[in-house]
């Protein structure tokens, strides 16, 4: 049975040391501030953006928001960005997405300023992350070697040599998740290997992710990994959340008590039965998000401390 890999608890850990840090920096007179830019009124944007401002309150940080219809234009959008790159108080800029229908992403990601883009969507962090040259680290896929090395030390080993020379595999190629995870893993030292769709349509999935000691998924597809695909002992780290219909012993919808059917948030891993063969897993919920908000927030102190 594999051990869980709490998120929940080492996201609080991570809580704790940015609410010391920051209450450091404003007692020399320096307040680290976060902004995020929201177009529109997708749902899931404007849960996120609470959830932002939420964590902000919560450790610390000054919180702006900049909020554009729907029908604002892309000249409206890159204008209010550059506002928020000529704010001396906003060290770190999240754009939400998803974006409007139509309006391109590119030019937006385009107009942060890299000094205060925390979550590396400009080009220019991109880029230097691939050269191994960082200066920020993507959240979501920086928490998935941030919870193992929590996990590692927790464990009484080198965070830093357990990486090294161990097969690393990673599930997707996403520019979000699955590229950059591919560099931190040689950051790391460790044997990194890709697959994705067209591996999966050769028949060779099974045969790259039985061979990882480690395994990092991130491809979109509600419980996808099975145990047969996962090396005994293996460490596995699931980053997908998708929504899945709860179901009764016959196999029938469950509904509320409104009426309408059940919903429940799993992982691209089916956890219950991976769980029986893999020596550590994370779960979902409670697992790489839990630490990617507060990682997120690391970038802002840092983006404070760098200004």
């Amino acid at each position: 049975m594999a051990e869980i890999i709490d998120g929940n608890a080492i996201a609080e850990e991570i809580k704790s040391e940015l609410k010391a840090e920051i209450a450091q920096m404003r007692a020399k007179g320096r307040a680290p501030g976060v902004a995020t830019l929201l177009v529109g009124d997708d749902y899931g944007a404007k849960m996120y953006r609470r959830q932002v401002e939420r964590t902000a309150a919560e450790i610390g940080l000054a919180y702006r928001d900049v909020s554009l219809p729907a029908e604002a234009t892309l000249a409206d959008v890159v204008g209010g960005m550059h506002a928020l790159n000529q704010d001396p108080t906003v060290h770190g800029i999240l754009p939400l997405r998803p974006l409007p229908k139509g309006m391109p992403e590119a030019p937006v990601l385009e107009a942060i300023d890299p000094a205060k883009d925390i979550d590396c969507l400009h080009a220019i962090n991109a880029g230097r992350l691939s050269l191994g040259q960082p200066v920020v680290y993507p959240a979501t896929p920086w928490a998935c070697y941030v919870l193992l090395e929590r996990f590692f030390a927790h464990k009484g080993l080198d965070p830093k040599a357990a990486f090294e020379g161990k097969d690393l595999v990673i599930v997707g190629r996403s520019n979000i998740v699955g590229k950059p995870a591919y560099f931190l893993a040689l950051e790391r030292n460790a044997t990194a290997t890709t697959v994705h769709s067209f591996t999966s349509r050769a028949g060779a999935l099974p045969a790259h992710t039985r061979r990882a000691d480690i395994l990092i998924v991130a491809m979109g597809k509600a419980e996808f990994i099975t145990a047969e695909m996962v090396k005994p002992g293996a460490i596995v780290v699931d980053v997908g959340i998708n929504m899945k219909p709860v179901l009764d012993d016959a196999g029938q919808p469950v509904l509320d008590d409104r009426g309408r059917p059940k919903r429940k948030t799993v992982g691209d891993v089916a956890f219950d039965e991976v769980r029986e063969v893999a020596g550590a897993i994370t779960p979902v919920p409670g697992g790489v998000g839990s630490v990617t908000n507060m990682l997120l927030m690391r970038n802002v102190v840092q983006a404070a401390g760098r200004a």
